[in-house]
C-alpha cells in the first residue's frame, strides 16, 4: 500500500475509531503537556480549551529550565514515544521532582520507560505515512486530560462537513507556498495543517496566528497562498487582505464550538491535503521520498 492509499484508510477511520478510543480522567493539580511536532500542536489546542489552566511547552523548554516542572503533572505526548527531546525532558522533570506521564502509542518505547506511568494511545494505523488519525487521538486525549473538554456533536456529520468543504476548495488552492493562520483555539490546527503540507507535498509552509501575521509577515507573503480558519469577523479580514492583493481562501469554523470546532477544523485540513494530492496523482507522501531529508530528520530527533 503506497503512504497517500495509507493516508486516506486513517483519515476514514477516524469517526469511528476515535469514538470508541478510551479517554483518561482528567487531570487534577499544576500541569503541564509538552510534546514535539504533531504532537505541540496537540498539546497546545488543550492549552487554549484549558483558558490557560494546563500549561503547553516544548521539551526544549523543561531540559533548559527542569524547575518549571517542579510540583506539576507533566505529560510528555509522542505517538512513537521515541522522540529524544521528550526522553531527556521527561528524566529532567522527575529529578525536577514532577511527576511524570506518558502519552502514546507505544508503551514500550522509551519515553514510557522514563515516565511514572504511561496512558496508551489506542487506534488503528494503516502504516507509515504523514500522521492523521495519530494527530486527532492525541488531541481528543489532551482536550480531556486538561480541560474535561468532549466534543457532543455528531462527530461523523463533522467529518462529512469537513471532507465536503475541502473537497470545493482544492482546486483553489495552490501548494508550492502555503500560509495557514487561525487565532486562539484555530492557531494548533494551523501549526497541524502546514505540517502535513511539508510532509505530504514538500511545500513551504508556516503558520500565524491571524492578528500577529497582520502585523509584519504579511509583507513577506505577498505570492503565497494564504489560508485563513477563522470564526466570526474573520471573514471580514479574509476579504480585507484579499483586496490587498493577496491570495486568500477563508474556512469558516465556527459553526461548532471549543473542541468540536477544533475537530471540523483538523478533518477539513486532513482532507485538503488528501484531495490535493489525489488530483496531482501523488501516490506517496514526500516525507518518505527525500531519504536525505528524512534521513538528517530521523537522525536529529531520534
Amino acid at each position: 500500500m503506497n503512504s497517500i492509499d495509507a493516508m486516506e484508510q486513517d483519515v476514514k477511520r477516524q469517526f469511528v475509531d476515535l469514538q470508541t478510543m478510551p479517554m483518561p480522567e482528567p487531570a487534577r493539580g499544576r500541569i503541564i503537556l509538552a510534546g514535539s511536532g504533531d504532537s505541540y500542536a496537540a498539546a497546545l489546542a488543550a492549552y487554549y480549551l484549558s483558558s490557560g489552566y494546563a500549561l503547553c511547552c516544548h521539551p526544549a523548554d523543561i531540559i533548559a529550565d527542569p524547575s518549571i516542572a517542579n510540583g506539576c503533572s507533566v505529560y510528555f505526548v509522542s505517538i512513537s514515544g521515541r522522540t529524544s527531546a521528550n526522553v531527556l525532558a521527561a528524566e529532567s522533570a522527575r529529578r525536577a521532582g514532577a511527576s511524570t506521564i506518558a502519552v502514546t502509542a507505544d508503551v514500550a518505547s522509551p519515553l514510557a520507560a522514563a515516565c511514572d506511568s504511561t496512558f496508551a494511545l489506542e487506534f488503528k494505523s494503516a502504516g507509515k505515512t504523514s500522521g492523521t488519525i495519530g494527530f486527532t487521538a492525541s488531541l481528543l486525549v489532551c482536550a480531556r486530560i486538561a480541560a474535561n473538554a468532549t466534543c457532543h456533536a455528531d462527530m461523523k456529520l463533522i467529518y462529512r462537513t469537513a471532507a465536503i468543504r475541502a473537497a470545493n476548495l482544492a482546486c483553489d488552492i495552490r501548494t508550492k507556498s502555503v500560509v495557514m493562520l487561525g487565532d486562539s483555539m484555530l492557531y494548533p490546527t494551523a501549526i497541524y495543517g502546514v505540517l502535513k503540507f511539508c510532509e505530504v507535498f514538500g511545500s513551504r509552509a508556516v503558520a500565524y496566528s491571524l492578528e500577529d501575521f497582520c502585523h509584519a509577515p504579511l509583507f513577506g507573503h505577498r505570492d503565497d497562498q494564504v489560508i485563513i480558519l477563522g470564526v466570526k469577523d474573520d471573514a471580514k479580514i479574509s476579504h480585507r487582505l484579499k483586496r490587498a492583493g493577496l491570495k486568500t481562501l477563508y474556512v469558516d469554523c465556527g459553526k461548532y464550538d471549543g473542541i468540536c470546532s477544533m475537530l471540523y477544523a483538523t478533518f477539513f485540513v486532513q482532507h485538503l491535503a488528501l484531495t490535493i494530492a489525489r488530483k496531482k496523482r501523488i501516490k506517496e507522501c514526500y516525507f518518505l521520498q527525500d531519504r536525505k531529508l528524512l534521513g538528517a530528520s530521523s537522525d536529529i530527533i531520534y
